[in-house]
């Protein structure tokens, strides 16, 4: 029974993977490297420490992560800037139901406070927020279990009776490694059979979710 729900935030709650791409994309071409469709599958849901040692063991020390992370930056805060930050499909739905049931959710996102409060508060779900850890408070990022474990703790709920969110390879590894009851949305990275080991459950969008928890069970922890 679900006592309580985590989300990833970059590619589930808001629609910013897709311009997180964009960005990646314009750091290559500025910087003249070559980033494939499964290089940036690999680097979703990573913090600054795994991605820049995985640009290390791609280019030998040719690119620059840490300029590359800031043309994409730069790009993605320039875009959220102009249009704000894009909320993902039945996002208000999915929060509307949890809060008319009293269903606690946190989230757990690789993106540093600072840029993750902002969003929250441009989204305005900051104030319905029962638990967050960032991804620069936790000393080993996904796909290792620490942030989830981190997040039910501070919820103070049994990690198996958290639902676990997340769209990247390494957001459901990690929450397998949890032993939470992951859900896969899919974004840029698409569902397929070898996923299956780390995905409990797919849904198409947030307003999936919904009759997913119904159908599972839920329960409030609170008195």
């Amino acid at each position: 029974m679900i006592k309580a729900i985590i989300f990833d935030m970059d590619g589930v709650l808001f629609d910013t993977e897709k311009i997180m791409k964009k960005g990646w994309e314009k750091a290559a071409d500025l910087l003249n490297f070559s980033l494939t469709e499964d290089r940036l599958k690999q680097l979703r849901g990573g913090s600054r420490e795994r991605n820049c040692a995985l640009f290390q063991e791609w280019y030998n020390g040719a690119v620059d992560y840490h300029q590359a992370r800031k043309i994409r930056s730069d790009y993605l805060n320039a875009y959220v800037e102009k249009y704000s930050v894009p909320p993902k499909k039945g996002l208000y739905e999915l929060l509307s139901f949890l809060k008319s049931e009293n269903i606690p959710w946190g989230i757990a996102t690789s993106t540093d406070r600072t840029q993750a409060e902002y969003y929250w508060k441009l989204a305005d779900i900051y104030e319905g927020i029962s638990a967050s850890v960032c991804g620069n408070e936790v000393s080993k990022s996904k796909p290792n279990p620490d942030i989830f474990l981190k997040a039910a703790e501070k919820l103070q709920v049994s990690i198996d009776s958290c639902m676990i969110v997340e769209d990247s390879i390494n957001g459901l590894k990690a929450a397998k490694a949890a032993g939470g009851i992951s859900c896969m949305i899919p974004d840029l990275t698409p569902y397929s059979p070898d996923l299956a080991p780390f995905c409990d459950y797919v849904c198409e969008d947030l307003a999936a979710c919904i009759s997913l928890v119904q159908t599972i069970g839920f329960s409030s922890p609170t008195p």
